[in-house]
């Protein structure tokens, strides 16, 4: 048996030989004025606002999203947190009427949001 922590002599891809988890992180895909958003399933590059992605439905059919914006959310980390026990409100309150008594010093990333809009079919 070959004890190692060098990928390449268990024969293990490592990620510059494109073996690892896929680059990126995952996001959430938001079509707006069409009703639908979706988690992807596993990490891919974050798309700049301007490009154009390609969606494939469950039918075969081809559509071209344009990229509006990009939406990070932050939160104050867990640790900065009350317990939820101790909240008046649900965990995932957005609006708090009190007074931010101090900025936090840790924070937690949600899933970026990719805004996108329906690009017309081309002509032809």
């Amino acid at each position: 048996m070959i004890e190692s922590d060098n990928p390449a002599e268990l024969g293990e891809l490592g990620p510059e030989q494109g073996g690892g988890p896929p680059p990126g992180t995952p996001w959430t895909l938001v079509v707006r004025n069409e009703n639908w958003s979706a988690d992807l399933e596993h990490a891919a590059p974050l798309p700049r606002v301007g490009e154009r992605i390609e969606y494939i439905g469950a039918d075969g059919a081809r559509r071209i999203f344009r990229v509006e914006e990009v939406v990070h959310t932050l939160q104050a980390s867990a640790t900065h947190r009350p317990p939820v026990r101790d909240e008046q409100r649900g965990p995932n309150t957005i609006v708090n009427d009190g007074p931010i008594i101090e900025p936090p010093r840790e924070l937690r990333a949600g899933l970026p949001r990719v805004v996108v809009s329906g690009e017309a079919a081309p002509e032809g």
